[in-house]
């Protein structure tokens, strides 16, 4: 029967442990390096992602509440329910500002009193958050409450709107004109609203867009804020 020492057996095992060379650690500390690199790179294209993503959607839900709204109170333009008191001004404009927005007032009368809506592009509130220079400015809603105007979307960079001059068969004749060219506003049957909106927070894209603003512009703005 063969004896067995533990303690030979032991001192055998770490003769033989003779630990990493340095070309061995080197090799490693450059596969975990290339490894974290990876990982890296995955966080931030996936965080990118997601901030493009969430700027799109509120972007798109932005102006989607901007033409519903003020689509439905376009429509109500000139329309009166005492046809004998008439409606002064249903459809006016104080023309084009000095940053090239458009204002609309829109009249309407359901009940006693005429509504009167007043729809501009100003400076957004003092507490709003916004990282993006561009998107300082936000669409206004006057209805002559005692608030005075409100905020209605932020990030409005501009605003121009285009008017459908009727003929007198209630057909547009074409092209849609701005506040300069139209002659009597007693003939404008259609408005065409035209938004540029701008995301909240800076660096949204990887590389510079070209936008035309109108769409019918031959145009094209390229901002370098991403």
């Amino acid at each position: 029967m063969k004896h067995f020492n533990l303690q030979q057996y032991l001192a055998r095992m770490l003769r033989k442990q003779r630990g990493l060379s340095m070309v061995e650690l080197l090799v490693a500390l450059v596969l975990s390096t290339i490894l974290l690199g990876g990982i890296i790179q995955l966080f931030i294209g996936s965080k990118q992602t997601y901030r493009f993503h969430d700027a799109l959607s509120r972007l798109q839900e932005n102006g989607r509440f901007a033409l519903d709204i003020m689509s439905n109170d376009i429509r109500m333009a000139d329309y009166n329910i005492n046809p004998t008191v008439p409606i002064e001004n249903p459809l006016r404009t104080n023309g084009t500002d000095a940053n090239g927005n458009d204002d609309i007032t829109v009249g309407w009368r359901a009940g006693d009193t005429p509504d009167i809506r007043v729809y501009s592009v100003g400076a957004g509130g003092a507490n709003a958050v916004r990282t993006c220079a561009a998107a300082a400015n936000s669409l206004y809603l006057d209805n002559g409450s005692s608030g005075g105007s409100q905020e209605l979307i932020e990030g409005v960079q501009q605003m121009q709107l285009l008017y459908g001059v009727c003929d007198a068969n209630g057909v547009v004749q074409p092209p849609y004109v701005n506040t300069a060219g139209v002659g009597n506003w007693d003939n404008v049957c259609s408005v065409r609203i035209n938004l540029l909106l701008v995301s909240t927070q800076d660096r949204v894209v990887t590389e510079p867009q070209a936008v035309f603003f109108p769409s019918s512009s031959a145009n094209a703005i390229t901002p370098t804020d991403h």
